[in-house]
Parts: structure tokens; C-alpha cells; sequence
């Protein structure tokens, strides 16, 4: 089974580890937002969005620099997955 079958599903098992990980960071910036994330000292993108959501219209750039970079994030992570899934197609 392990020469047959492994190499067969080794590309969607690591695509389907890579999305299941981008869910995950965002289950953590929404619970982050909700304050039900890691306790104020440790630093938590949500946590940060929610904290600077009132002075959004003031200074957007506080509010838009840790949406950004949980977008990256994810987008780094499926961008990976993708191309981890080309290179297995190859062998």
C-alpha cells in the first residue's frame, strides 16, 4: 500500500494540508477579533484589527497592516500548496 497508493495521494494530501492550515490562521484572527484569542500581551493579528477598528477612519494604514499580512499569509500558503502539487505531479 505504501509504494501503490502513498505516492498517489501525496499531492492532495499536501494541498489539502496547506488550505486546512489557511483555515485555521483564520479562525485565529476571527477569534483574535472576538477577544476569545491569546491573552493581551501576546500579539494576535485579530487582536490587533480589533484594537485599531476605531481609529479606522483616521488612520486606515493601523487596521490595514495586519489584514494584509493574514492575507499574505494564506495567499503564501495556497501559492505553496500549489506548487508543492506541481512538483509531485513531476515524479
Amino acid at each position: 500500500m505504501l509504494v501503490e497508493i502513498l505516492p498517489n495521494a501525496r499531492g492532495p494530501l499536501i494541498v489539502d494540508a496547506c488550505l486546512r492550515l489557511g483555515y485555521v490562521i483564520i479562525t485565529i484572527g476571527v477569534l483574535g477579533f472576538l477577544g476569545l484569542g491569546l491573552p493581551p500581551p501576546d500579539p494576535d493579528w485579530g487582536g490587533m484589527v480589533n484594537e485599531t477598528r476605531q481609529m479606522a477612519m483616521v488612520f486606515p494604514h493601523m487596521t490595514l497592516a495586519p489584514c494584509i499580512a493574514i492575507s499574505s499569509l494564506i495567499l503564501g500558503f495556497n501559492l505553496l500548496a500549489d506548487g508543492l502539487r506541481e512538483i509531485s505531479l513531476r515524479d
